[in-house]
C-alpha cells in the first residue's frame, strides 16, 4: 500500500493524549489542515476512465488482477492524523496519506521497480513468481506502464496520485505538519516543566 509519512513520536503523542488533551486535539487539527488538501488534489488525478480497455471492470472474471474501478480508487485514497504502530525497523508516523486499494496502488506504482513492465514468462511458466508477466502477450507490461500517466517523482517517492499531489502540493504540506508538531511538542514540555516546578516549590 503506497503511502506518504510524516514520522514522530507516537509516545509523545500518547502523553499528549492523557495529560494535555487540548493540544492533542490542535495538532490534529493542524496535521489534518496539511494532509486534507493533498488527499483531494490526490482523488483528482484519478482517470475517469481506465487507462487501457482490458483494465475495465468486465461480467467475467480472468484471474486475480483487481480490474479498475475509479470510485474504488478514489475512495482508497485518505489520511490519518493517529500516531500508527511501531514498524519492524522501530519507525512511527504521526500522519499519513494512504493509497489503500489494490487497483489504486497498482496505478500509483506500476513501472516503479520495472519501467519495461514486469519481465515476461509466458502462460505455461511454471512457479509461483509473483514479479513476473504470464500474459500471451509478451509486450504486455510494457504496454501497460505506456498506456499511464508518467510516474511524478516527489521527496516522499515516485506516484501517480499521492505523491504527485505531494509533489505539487501548494501549502507546504510538510512545512505546515512540522512546524505544528514542533509547536506543540515545546508547548507540552513547556506545560510539563510548569507543573514540576509548582510541585516543587
Amino acid at each position: 500500500m503506497p503511502v506518504v509519512e510524516i514520522r514522530g513520536n507516537a509516545d509523545l503523542r500518547k502523553a499528549m493524549r492523557q495529560f494535555t488533551p487540548d493540544l492533542e486535539k490542535s495538532l490534529k487539527k493542524e496535521l489534518k489542515r496539511a494532509l486534507v488538501p493533498v488527499v483531494k488534489s490526490a482523488k483528482g488525478f484519478v482517470p475517469s476512465q481506465s487507462p487501457m480497455s482490458g483494465w475495465a471492470a468486465r461480467s467475467f472474471s480472468e484471474g486475480h488482477f483487481p480490474t479498475w474501478s475509479t470510485a474504488t480508487i478514489v475512495r482508497g485514497i485518505t489520511y490519518s492524523v493517529s500516531p500508527s504502530k511501531m514498524n519492524k525497523n522501530g519507525f512511527s508516523s504521526m500522519a499519513r496519506i494512504m493509497n489503500k486499494s489494490a487497483v489504486g496502488a497498482i496505478y500509483e506504482t506500476a513501472g516503479r521497480k520495472n519501467p519495461q513492465g514486469q519481465p515476461w514468462v509466458g502462460p505455461s511458466a511454471g512457479g509461483s513468481s509473483k514479479g513476473v508477466s504470464r500474459s500471451h502477450n509478451p509486450n504486455a507490461g510494457a504496454q501497460f506502464i505506456q498506456n499511464m500517466s508518467p510516474l511524478v517523482s516527489s521527496l516522499q517517492g515516485q506516484g501517480r496520485l499521492i505523491y504527485r499531489a505531494w509533489r505539487e502540493a501548494k501549502g507546504d504540506p510538510m512545512g505546515i505538519a512540522m512546524r505544528a508538531i514542533d509547536e506543540a511538542t515545546t508547548e507540552f514540555y513547556n506545560r510539563a516543566s510548569y507543573t514540576s516546578f509548582k510541585k516543587a516549590a
